[in-house]
């Protein structure tokens, strides 16, 4: 059985190029079975600016818009992986609430790990005997000796990338859930195992130009202009290259499955 899994792990290969084109290429189909839940999503612009002079209502639009894009996100992946769509477009009920039920258990887990961490490297810098004073006065020549300052910098690192690894490997667990219609947490793990690299590169791709529009947009004046067209040009792409990386991925199926003895 680990012989099978090991084939097939080594068969899969995320190109995130050929995410991106099948996204592009899926867009007309994504909007025509999303657009009613993009157009509810782009009306919660509108009105957040109305609710901005009161903290409660500002609370609960916020809270609107948070469950809104949760269940619109989901339903974009369901209509890109062709797995009984919703109607409009935007993901109520059970399926939701195993995506929800998801993300909380990955956020405990990335919070268990957390701490771990954490309290590791409170204990190494605080038995590492380094003078704290000559650190706040950054003068690094009597903080302590240099091979000292290297292994403290080797402990900062791995508290900086072991997270970012998890977080990276577990980012598929919206697609998994939709794709395999149960709730998928820590065994999205197991989707993204040997593609680090090309899934982060695949979540640069996404994230950069958004977060700089956003930040032009921001300091013209242009931040509602900037979301309405995130909403309906990004989201739906970073829904199909994301669903179309997970389909590149996914080893699952029920027959594997109950191969494995998991019923």
């Amino acid at each position: 059985m680990s012989a099978l899994r090991a084939s097939m792990t080594d068969a899969r290969r995320l190109q995130p190029g050929k995410a991106l084109a099948t996204a592009v290429r899926g867009l007309p189909h994504l909007w025509a079975g999303g657009w009613p839940g993009l157009v509810l999503l782009g009306l919660m612009i509108p009105l957040g600016r109305w609710a901005a002079g009161s903290t409660a209502a500002a609370t609960l639009v916020h809270a609107m818009g948070a469950v809104l894009t949760l269940a619109v996100w989901t339903g974009l992946t369901a209509v890109a992986l062709d797995r009984d769509p919703p109607a409009g477009g935007v993901a109520l009920g059970v399926r939701l609430l195993r995506v929800v039920a998801a993300a909380v258990l990955n956020l405990i887990f990335l919070a268990m790990i957390a701490v771990v961490l954490a309290l590791v490297s409170l204990a190494i810098f605080g038995m590492s005997g380094l003078d704290l004073e000559a650190i706040q006065a950054r003068d690094w020549a009597r903080v302590g000796p240099l091979w000292q300052m290297v292994a403290l910098g080797a402990v900062a690192l791995i508290v900086l990338v072991v997270p970012l690894l998890l977080i990276v490997r577990l980012s598929l667990f919206v697609q998994a859930t939709v794709g395999r219609g149960q709730v998928v947490s820590l065994n999205t793990m197991g989707v993204a195992q040997g593609s680090f690299w090309p899934l982060m590169g695949l979540f640069l791709i996404l994230a950069v130009p958004p977060l700089a529009l956003l930040g032009w947009a921001g300091a013209n004046g242009l931040i509602g202009l900037a979301l309405a067209g995130l909403i309906a040009l990004w989201l739906p792409l970073s829904a199909g290259a994301l669903a179309a990386a997970y389909g590149q991925l996914e080893y699952w199926t029920p027959d594997f499955s109950r191969h494995l003895g998991g019923g």
